[in-house]
């Protein structure tokens, strides 16, 4: 449970299943702008038209509410939202919904446990992929395929099938499929060298198969496009925090929670890199607003308070990091395996603070 085994976790030290949500659709000069129906949700609604109980992220309700309001009017998105990174959440309220259809959109790192938990039980199967969006259907008797995506793609011409490509090919690296996402790269190539979401997309593959130098030069190349594209900066500072390269890392991570400080994700990919770089006030101050968003959202915060009593107690304050260990075993979402390591932690602070008591 130590910060260390849980970054070990994420995939090796490095890449971490990044790129976050949609690869974003950018106009470039020269550049056709992207085709509306990249943007959101719109390609994967579409094939929602006989659905009657969804489960899906909060940041897709704009869009569901535009076309099938009948699915968002009786949701309970917070709820949505904590089962999104917690699967035994997500399974209480499959017990009571019963949901026939599960969109998946964002950040894929959002989702990844959900993957996992369908990956392992069978129960919903992938029936829809594109460049921005999964949807897995119960017990679904036609699976997607990789013929699939080529009729999907057929739609776009030129950078916009490189634009749809690339971002298809993000989540099939989330999803474990490689050899397709290489395919759905290779195939994005063409027009997708003008296009810095198409080299991002590259560098997190070139990553999951531990191709660092590629992944660096396939980075810099997205980032000679356009020097501010938050997901290369991201996936950059990824790749160098798991060469070691703290300091670097973290001077990125420092520029991304500037532009983005209300993001969860960098939030917390910023107090990773600053645990390791062993600048604790950075770290406490990510996870702080990490608690206050995620309280104002009414998310939970118990992992995060966790991560916030050994930042506490990383940099010698004791007393502040019993505080966050106590009001982590108060949550009622605790897991048993959280429970025993912040009780463990508690333990070895007073036993250093308090000797011979």
């Amino acid at each position: 449970m130590q910060k260390k085994t849980v970054i070990q976790a994420f995939g090796a030290l490095v890449l971490l299943n990044l790129v976050f949500g949609v690869v974003a659709l950018v106009h470039w000069h020269g550049v056709p702008p992207p085709d509306p129906r990249l943007e959101g949700e719109q390609l994967a609604i579409s094939r929602l038209v006989d659905a009657h109980t969804l489960f899906f992220p909060p940041g897709s309700h704009a869009d569901l509410l535009r076309v099938r309001p009948d699915l968002v009017s009786a949701a309970d998105e917070r709820a949505f939202a904590r089962g999104l990174q917690t699967p035994v959440i997500f399974r209480e309220l499959d017990h009571e919904r019963h949901f026939d259809a599960v969109l998946l959109s964002g950040d894929p790192t959002t989702y990844k446990p959900l993957l996992k938990d369908f990956a392992d039980s069978r129960d919903f199967v992938l029936t829809w992929l594109d460049n921005a969006n999964l949807i897995f259907r119960r017990n679904a008797v036609t699976p997607w395929t990789e013929a699939d995506l080529g009729v999907a793609a057929a739609q776009f011409q030129g950078v916009n099938r490189s634009r749809f490509l690339a971002g298809a090919a993000t989540r099939l690296v989330a999803i474990g499929q490689l050899p397709m996402a290489k395919r759905a790269l290779d195939a994005a190539a063409g027009d997708g060298g003008r296009l810095p979401e198409y080299w991002t997309a590259l560098a997190l593959y070139d990553g999951e198969v531990a191709h660092w130098p590629e992944a660096l030069a396939a980075l810099n190349s997205a980032l000679e496009l356009d020097a501010d594209y938050t997901p290369a900066l991201t996936t950059k500072a990824q790749i160098l925090f798991g060469a070691r390269r703290y300091e670097e890392a973290m001077a990125i991570t420092d520029k991304v929670v500037e532009e983005h400080p209300d993001d969860p994700s960098m939030l917390f990919l910023h107090a990773t890199i600053s645990h390791q770089a062993h600048s604790y006030d950075r770290e406490i101050a990510a996870l702080k607003h990490l608690i206050d968003l995620a309280d104002a959202q009414g998310q939970s915060a118990t992992g995060y308070r966790i991560y916030l009593g050994q930042a506490y107690a990383e940099s010698g304050h004791a007393m502040s990091s019993l505080i966050q260990f106590k009001e982590a075993l108060e949550a009622p979402d605790i897991s048993p395996a959280q429970k025993e390591f912040a009780e463990d932690c508690i333990a070895k602070i007073r036993a250093k603070t308090q000797p011979g008591s």
